[in-house]
């Protein structure tokens, strides 16, 4: 008798089956829950301070219209460029401040609310496209234990409890990655109840893939991923038109969407790509990345907010002929299980596809490499390791159970590893702490802890912080200009304007340094000075308060002296 079942109870009745699934469930939601617990008392952090805390949007249902037709970052002015169109990330947080206000735990719990969605969700899935396998677990035979332990419930636990997570999950601004998983899975799982000759879960299926969209630009693969499961799962109907039909309304909200996403952006991918290299440089530059993503999403033990990219020049370097010779065994994997038509096949498109927007080098962010973008392609590694424990119960119990063992063990280091990543997401100055240490030559989270240490006052750290900010990265205008109001504060003005007048080479229409080197000229009584660069401030953003107060100011000054 295997340790899976029980000598008493080798069969269990429908009823009973139903009860142990939904307890399945309810453990799912509580491990996802009690793992991210720890960050309810974490502050808004990173983007959050600009994404939720300076974001007109959110606080005034009139700028619905403006959330829909313009860009992502289009709250901060009209003339911000972004390759980013993500609506349902306005709406959501405009719901959490209705609900919340600005108190941060609030946000925090919609985040984990949605976690454990996703969490419950692969659960669900991964149970149905077991029982569709080659080698399905024989649900109607097992015993309490074995229902308790199934591969699905494993599968879902690795991944409410992943580390990899913790950026999407932890941090507000992960919000996107989260609810775009979160209707992707739900449309792939109405679709799948269509399939199975559920009346009414098409057409919710299709809203839901809608809804995805809106969230975040990798949901446009799910008509793939649904075109895979047909394929690999799927009914058998005589020829290809029942199969191009069912995909005509998702092809058709995907062309809305993205009439909708060159309307708000002005073109497809409007904003330069932060890294700089030629044409053959980003292509073979893909390998190395898709690589670096599977080595975290298999071992997540360099764990960080801020990864640095360091560019091959050659793909004949070691890392270029590795990570060549890594994604060519992936692709070959891929598409002998895809000629098998084999659940493996599923998983890996499910790793693969997501990435694919990430992977294009000139339109993602300045930090390349981002663990939040591992949230829905986790969901397919997942399912490669429950079918694995599916296939070795059928081979042989005894050894299933024990990795089974292994498996919960592993997800008991993940738990720990999450909590404690949980942390350093406090705060700003635990976070970039942090993120220093790891990426000691990157510019922007030296510039970020210079930022934390400013906020508390701590100016001679954060000097130290923006001068190596501004070293490593010379171009690096709002360095210039934060180090210049540290040097302000420390009332060390020759250097504070000498920083501001950098800053204004780098970016002559900033209108937040033309204030400061206003403030500057000011303190050392060169009040014409002060005048022209508030002036300058004001005619770049006219309705900028604190400079208008300035040049009162510095005009009160003038006439005194006058007198």
């Amino acid at each position: 008798m295997s340790s899976f079942e029980s000598k008493k109870n080798t069969a269990l009745s429908d009823p009973m089956r139903k009860r142990i699934h939904a307890l399945l469930v309810l453990i799912i939601f509580l491990v996802s829950f009690s793992v991210y617990f720890n960050s309810f008392f974490n502050d808004f952090v990173y983007d959050d301070k600009v994404q939720v805390l300076e974001n007109r949007w959110i606080r005034d249902v009139k700028y619905i219209p403006d959330i829909f037709s313009k860009n992502v970052w289009n709250f901060q002015g009209e003339t911000v460029i972004s390759n980013y169109y993500r609506p349902l990330m306005h709406l959501i947080f405009m719901f959490n401040y209705y609900v919340f206000g600005l108190k941060p735990w609030g946000f925090h719990l919609v985040n984990i609310l949605c976690h454990a969605g996703v969490s419950v969700l692969i659960f669900i899935i991964a149970s149905r496209l077991l029982r569709a396998s080659s080698s399905p677990p024989r649900l109607k035979t097992e015993g309490f234990v074995a229902l308790l332990l199934s591969p699905p419930f494993v599968g879902a636990v690795l991944f409410a409890t992943h580390p990899i997570h913790t950026e999407a999950v932890a941090w507000v601004s992960g919000v996107p990655d989260l609810s775009y998983t979160f209707f992707s899975l739900l449309s792939l799982y109405l679709y799948m109840k269509s399939e199975e000759g559920a009346k009414g879960m098409y057409p919710l299926s299709v809203v839901s893939f809608s809804i995805a969209t809106l969230c975040k630009e990798p949901a446009l693969v799910l008509p793939i991923i649904l075109v895979a499961y047909d394929y690999i799962f799927g009914k058998k109907e005589a020829g290809y038109l029942p199969f191009i039909k069912r995909y005509i309304p998702y092809l058709i909200v995907t062309g809305v969407y993205l009439g909708l996403r060159y309307h708000a952006l002005g073109g497809f991918s409007p904003q330069k790509s932060h890294i700089v290299l030629s044409a053959s440089g980003y292509i073979i530059n893909v390998f190395p990345l898709f690589m670096q993503y599977l080595e975290n999403l298999l071992l997540p033990l360099t764990l960080n907010a801020f990864h640095v990219l360091h560019p091959i020049s050659s793909i004949f370097e070691t890392i270029g002929i590795v990570s060549l010779i890594v994604t060519a065994a992936f692709v070959i994997v891929t598409s002998i299980a895809f000629k098998k038509k084999s659940t493996i096949c599923f998983g890996l498109l499910v790793i693969a596809l997501p990435l694919l927007p990430s992977l294009y080098i000139p339109a993602v962010g300045e930090a390349v490499f981002a663990e939040r973008y591992l949230y829905l392609p986790s969901f397919g590694f997942v399912l490669l390791i429950a079918l694995a424990l599916s296939r070795a119960k059928a081979v042989n119990r005894s050894v299933a159970s024990g990795l089974v063992i292994i498996s919960l063990a592993v997800a008991v280091v993940y738990s720990a590893g999450t909590v404690g990543r949980n942390a350093l997401w406090r705060d700003d100055l635990t976070l970039f702490s942090d993120t220093v240490r790891k990426s000691p030559d990157a510019a922007t989270p030296h510039y970020n802890l210079g930022n934390a240490y400013a906020k508390q006052n701590r100016l001679d750290e954060a000097i130290i912080e923006y001068t190596t900010a501004s070293s490593l990265k010379p171009d690096f205008a709002e360095a210039h200009n934060n180090l210049g109001s540290a040097y302000l504060k420390r009332n060390r003005l020759d250097e504070a304007v000498n920083q501001f007048i950098a800053a204004l080479k780098l970016k002559p229409d900033f209108a937040e340094a033309h204030n400061n080197l206003g403030i500057a000229y000011g303190r050392q009584n060169h009040l014409d000075e002060a005048v022209n660069q508030f002036s300058a401030a004001l005619k770049l953003k006219p309705d900028y308060a604190k400079a208008s107060h300035n040049l009162e100011i510095c005009y009160e000054r003038m006439k005194t002296m006058k007198r």
